[in-house]
């Protein structure tokens, strides 16, 4: 805390001096131009200059404040990127866009001593910039900037991305289907995309934009997690002590509970469906949890069966 604190001020007494010395160096470069302008030139061109004079003031006011800003975003990225290497850069992007926006505004003002319209050439320019706003490609950075800054995800979670651009995936229990998207760990995000691996190992790149607008489940954070197994049981098995062996089966450090629940089946009469409800830890893999259940299902069924 105390090393960041003085991280701050030595950064901020670097831009005071450095704001200090632009000015004295656009107040000389100014009171040189007035002095070739009154005592160097000679006096026929000097109407001419003169008629340009604000025109030279502005450009001169500009290009001092553009050296000013990306000097101190320049500072402020390379601090942040200290601490957030992504952050920094997202920052720098974004200073030198407002830098850029500001120039164009500049220039509209003083392009009108020459009769061009500011009118005419800030609509042009909104224009443009409305025009290139309305692109994928501007739409997934503006996405990853307001995703980074934000920190809506970072490289490490784990999340389930559902979003209605991916299929449903389809299970044999319609109220047990699973999300319209898919669950991986975040890997690297960019300006314009996010890379995601999949449980099954495979690498997404996502357009940020897609990103923004879906729902995520953030998979490490939960307190629980709810895993859902079923087995068919002959109906010679009693349903209460099958719940009992599976519940003294699954005393496991990552299950909190279980609950056995009967349900019908078409398949036979001499068959009932046993689901086993299981609420885990959080930070457990849930495929991992299932298969510990079926299998420990499948053993008491088979020794059940047997003392009969």
């Amino acid at each position: 805390m105390g090393s960041s604190t003085v991280g701050v001020g030595r950064l901020i007494a670097r831009l005071l001096l450095e704001w200090i010395l632009l000015a004295v160096i656009g107040a000389l470069i100014y009171v040189l131009y007035i002095n070739i302008v009154f005592y160097i030139i000679p006096v026929e061109w000097k109407s001419v200059l003169m008629a340009y004079d604000s025109v030279v003031r502005s450009i001169i006011i500009v290009t001092i404040g553009a050296v000013l800003v990306w000097d101190t975003g320049r500072r402020i990225s390379d601090y942040i990127s200290k601490y957030d290497r992504v952050r920094g850069t997202v920052l720098k992007f974004v200073l030198d866009t407002i830098l850029i926006v500001a120039i164009l505004i500049a220039l509209a003002v003083t392009f009108e001593k020459f009769g061009l319209s500011v009118a005419a050439f800030s609509g042009t320019a909104v224009g443009i910039i409305v025009g290139l706003a309305a692109q994928q490609t501007l739409s997934n950075v503006i996405a990853g900037i307001v995703i980074i800054m934000t920190g809506r995800y970072k490289p490490g979670d784990r999340v389930t991305i559902v979003n209605w651009r991916y299929g449903i995936i389809r299970v044999m229990y319609p109220h047990e289907g699973l999300p319209n998207g898919f669950t991986g760990v975040i890997r690297n995000i960019s300006l314009m995309f996010t890379e995601v691996v999949s449980d099954n190992g495979w690498i997404y790149t996502v357009p940020n934009y897609v990103m923004l607008d879906a729902l995520l489940i953030h998979r490490e954070t939960a307190p629980f997690k709810r895993v859902r197994a079923r087995i068919d049981l002959p109906s010679s098995i009693d349903p209460w002590i099958f719940e009992e062996r599976i519940k003294d089966a699954l005393k496991d450090g990552r299950i909190k509970n279980v609950k056995v629940k009967v349900g019908e089946t078409w398949q036979s009469t001499n068959l009932y469906q046993a689901v086993i409800e299981v609420l885990a830890d959080g930070k457990a893999d849930g495929e991992e949890i299932k298969d510990l259940v079926l299998r420990e299902a499948v053993r008491i069924r088979n020794e059940l069966s047997k003392q009969q």
